[in-house]
């Protein structure tokens, strides 16, 4: 059976995602070419702010209830979190942890080298 808050959820992180891009990343777009460097912070603090929306409806809707256990992280010091990726979940629960931490948008993502031969974005993502 199809679960409706499940469907609400997907549509409303959908619909978040696509207008998000268009009306807040989008006006920003210009200041790639003038300044990257104010478009990166801008655009980390605008895509840390969208990912608190997934965080916020998992816990409202769904009930989730995050419990953190192990080293916590060290106030100016650079971490790495390695995920094996043992649900579809995982990024989500991520997300949860780092916005208890405020670091959701200090994150860095490294994706495997593989995934550069990936038709489209596996390009994009090539830094």
């Amino acid at each position: 059976m199809v679960s409706w808050k499940g469907i609400y959820f997907i549509l409303t992180l959908f619909c978040g995602s696509f207008f998000g891009s268009i009306f807040m990343l989008g006006p920003f777009l210009p200041l790639m070419f003038v300044s990257p460097s104010w478009y990166r912070w801008i655009n980390n603090r605008l895509v840390a702010t969208w990912l608190t929306l997934p965080v916020a409806l998992l816990e409202t809707m769904f009930g989730v209830k995050v419990i953190i256990t192990g080293d916590a992280f060290v106030p100016g010091e650079r971490s790495v979190i390695i995920m094996n990726h043992r649900t579809r979940m995982d990024w989500l629960f991520l997300w949860n942890c780092l916005m208890r931490y405020s670091y959701l948008r200090l994150e860095k993502i490294c994706l495997k080298a593989s995934l550069k031969s990936v038709p489209g974005f596996g390009r994009l993502f090539t830094i």
